[in-house]
């Protein structure tokens, strides 16, 4: 007769949001919406990726950028906010040559503006609404590209 210890475990996987040293991925969310916002930290911290801050417009995003930025990996960012939007927040990420890489969490919008984007150095741009799969197959692509 098998004991339960006489099993593989069935989750072996390591984490998408650790670094091979096993190190997790340093993430900063910058969403509008709380409700979303909370979602996207749910999302990601369930794959072991760590959020140093969020915020709720691009401007907060400045000030925890400011604060922590040589520390941060990815920042994932909404394109529509109040008193600073997504453009002028990755241009103020790029201008101050941080790291970090900025992946685009927004409505659909037209292939000149995601053009844009990637053209200022956006590293995704990913449509709402929000789907758990789709956020974790992104994120495991850019990580993959960071290793």
């Amino acid at each position: 007769m098998r004991s339960k210890h006489d099993f593989p475990s069935v989750n072996t996987k390591t984490p998408d949001g650790i670094k091979p040293n096993g190190i997790p991925y340093k993430v900063v969310v910058i969403e509008p919406h709380e409700f979303l916002r909370k979602q996207i930290i749910q999302i990601l911290e369930s794959e072991g990726y760590e959020i140093l801050a969020s915020g709720k417009d691009g401007q907060d995003g400045v000030d925890i950028m400011e604060r922590i930025g040589s520390e941060v990996d990815i920042i994932t960012t909404d394109l529509d906010m109040p008193r600073l939007d997504g453009y002028a927040f990755l241009y103020n990420v790029k201008e101050k040559n941080y790291k970090a890489k900025v992946v685009f969490i927004s409505n659909d919008t037209t292939k000149g503006v995601l053009k844009d984007l990637l053209t200022m150095g956006a590293s995704d741009f990913i449509l709402k609404p929000i789907k758990r799969i789709r956020l974790l197959e992104r994120m495991k692509m850019l990580t993959d590209k960071i290793k």
